[in-house]
């Protein structure tokens, strides 16, 4: 009994060792990200000083959620001209309730309904070109509720006729509605206020598939994709590879929500670590062949969507370092021993460090500082899960995400 506790303490410990240098690395690019987020600014584009106003059209993939309500309301009070642009309800519900709501506005907007939910989201937004006159259109969320100047600010940028995406920043009504909702909150924050700031610098911007507007063209020309279940991800691969421009609007703001719900939160994540590997390795060979990307931007992408693989050596470095400690001979703690410790914890904490960072960011209330731990660790798990089933499976079920609204609408 006693040798093989010894073999597995050995054996804990070099999976700890070798899980160590791999996580500092991580740490160092998390923290560098922190810095850059708080000192650098986003990237700023040439205004434009025309009065033109294109047609855009407004596409609302609806299914299911009686929210939907306040997203048509906010559209219908846009500061553009009203005969400039429509607004097309996509509607694949089957809840009565929604489909009253929606009906409401049947004089105001179009609602187009499918017989089925073939591509589930991107199939109802492929149905939706087919009736949309706009030459720019623009993609909401139910959820979303889009401030009165947006059209007004986000048209302008497509003047530069090489722009295919402007993405707008999101942010979220309910974050701070509980620990879940904080958690998930926060982790966007590091999304819009670091990640894509970085992308913009990059000109790598990536679609969110909501509070986007994407030119006509570049929508008949590769479609939403059907068999993707992150088809904002999948688009936008296909943008970089040919060449366009996709840009990041950090000024215009679009309200939303989050999951508040820890099932809810756990099946949204587990969608998007699936759909984004899978968009990923679906359009490697158009990525790395095409001339239009520098060796550099591919090496970028390359390394960006390789992050998941430091899941693996997270989950290690967490179990093994805990499972070392239950199982060591009890000694006591020296001041050697917390010297180390805060070695350790400088080392590994890049991402703790940014997500305070990013909640503070936001004006997220996070209070307790295990909670966040507990959430990430679980959620790496989850992460860690779908990453794997992504490499052996092209298919996953569509999974919406319950709203909030949802729960106040008459």
């Amino acid at each position: 009994m006693g040798n093989s506790i010894l073999i597995l303490e050995s054996l804990l410990k070099d999976i700890y060792n070798a899980s160590f240098f791999p996580l500092i690395f991580l740490s160092i690019f998390f923290y560098l990200l922190s810095i850059y987020g708080i000192l650098g600014r986003g990237k700023r584009y040439g205004k434009n000083n025309k009065t033109s106003f294109p047609f855009v059209t407004i596409q609302i993939p609806v299914y299911n959620d009686p929210v939907v309500g306040r997203c048509i309301d906010a559209c219908l009070k846009l500061d553009y001209p009203r005969k400039k642009y429509e607004i097309i309800v996509a509607d694949d519900s089957n809840d009565p309730r929604t489909r009253e709501i929606i009906n409401r506005y049947k004089d105001k907007v179009t609602i187009i309904r499918r017989n089925c939910r073939k591509g589930f989201k991107a199939g109802a937004l492929n149905n939706a070109l087919k009736y949309s006159k706009g030459d720019i259109i623009v993609v909401l969320d139910s959820d979303s509720v889009p401030n009165r100047r947006f059209l007004r600010k986000i048209v302008p940028f497509f003047s530069d006729k090489k722009v295919a995406l402007v993405q707008a920043k999101q942010t979220y009504i309910n974050k701070n509605l509980n620990i879940i909702s904080k958690f998930a909150a926060t982790l966007q924050s590091i999304y819009y206020n670091f990640i894509q700031k970085l992308h913009s610098h990059l000109d790598l911007t990536f679609c969110s598939g909501s509070a986007v507007a994407i030119r006509r063209s570049i929508l008949e020309r590769f479609g939403w994709n059907e068999e993707s279940v992150t088809e904002d991800a999948d688009i936008s691969l296909k943008i970089f590879a040919n060449g366009y421009k996709a840009v990041y609007a950090d000024n215009i703001i679009v309200k939303s929500e989050v999951p508040y719900n820890i099932l809810h939160f756990l099946k949204q994540q587990a969608r998007w670590t699936f759909g984004i590997t899978r968009a990923f390795l679906d359009n490697f060979k158009l990525l790395i062949s095409s001339n239009k990307l520098s060796l550099f931007k591919k090496f970028y992408l390359l390394f960006y969507f390789s992050l998941y693989n430091f899941l693996f050596f997270l989950v290690a470095f967490t179990f093994s370092g805990i499972t070392l400690l239950l199982i060591g001979e009890p000694k006591p703690f020296t001041i050697s021993d917390l010297i180390d410790f805060g070695k350790t914890l400088a080392l590994t904490s890049g991402y703790l460090f940014l997500f305070f960072i990013a909640s503070r960011k936001e004006k997220i209330d996070i209070k307790d500082f295990l909670s966040p731990i507990l959430l990430g660790l679980i959620n790496s798990i989850n992460n860690l899960i779908f990453y794997i089933r992504a490499f052996f499976s092209r298919r996953f079920y569509w999974y919406k995400t319950p709203k909030w609204g949802n729960l106040f609408v008459k």
